[in-house]
């Protein structure tokens, strides 16, 4: 498990499938996927020859399933790509933890003039007093929470009044594929980055496991 942010997560629950899967997969177009395995170096051509020239049906032989903690903004953004399969934590029948992300003082800068969607590496002149503000109204936020849960309000309308860096939890599935266009993108310098670091973190997990894809991936997608 990869802890990320203040009080994220990321784990691999369990996985299917190798770089020989890919391999495999590749190879049965010649019908000669009994080759594969015979010779490392040649699987290792033919994996990075996929991912370098877009032939990348073969990885969906590899899948993913990852325990994810995340603010719910981040997986607001991260279930933009449905090829995924999702299964989050219901407020409508469990109360949520008081857990939420405050980001450092380092990443509290200014918005920028360029890029609607973008802040500046510049920090804020009042970052610090930004950063106690968001924790303050956090806490007040969770504090009428729970107040309107003692006095028996449904928990489908209380949760209402949660902020949105609230951590949330999910179990997503992914094929390898579709694992490497989300890091690709999520990856980007143009991606926030609270939904960067869990990109970063899923692809630390999955490398021993398929360590010749990664290195194609992080060569020429990344």
């Amino acid at each position: 498990m990869i802890k990320v942010l203040n009080h994220g997560h990321v784990r691999l629950v369990e996985h299917m499938g190798s770089d020989l899967s890919i391999v495999r997969s590749a190879r049965v177009s010649y019908d000669a996927a009994w080759r594969a395995g015979e010779d490392e170096g040649k699987d290792a051509k033919l994996i990075n020859y996929l991912v370098k020239n877009g032939h990348t049906s073969p990885l969906e032989a590899v899948q993913f399933t990852f325990d994810i903690k995340a603010p719910i903004f981040v997986l607001r953004q991260w279930h933009r790509h449905r090829t995924w399969s999702f299964n989050e934590v219901s407020a409508r029948y469990t109360a949520l933890p008081e857990e939420f992300y405050i980001p450092e003082v380092s990443q509290i800068t200014t918005q920028s003039l360029s890029n609607k969607q973008m802040r500046t590496d510049v920090e804020h002149p009042d970052a610090v007093m930004l950063q106690e503000q968001i924790a303050g109204h956090c806490h007040d936020s969770f504090r009428l929470y729970h107040a309107m849960l003692e006095r028996g309000m449904p928990r489908e309308l209380a949760r209402g009044i949660l902020p949105l860096n609230t951590f949330s939890h999910m179990f997503a599935t992914v094929d390898l594929h579709n694992l490497a266009k989300f890091c690709k993108l999520r990856s980007h310098e143009h991606a926030q980055y609270e939904i960067r670091v869990y990109a970063q973190a899923m692809l630390d997990l999955i490398e021993p496991l398929v360590p010749v894809t990664v290195a194609a991936i992080k060569e020429h997608w990344l």
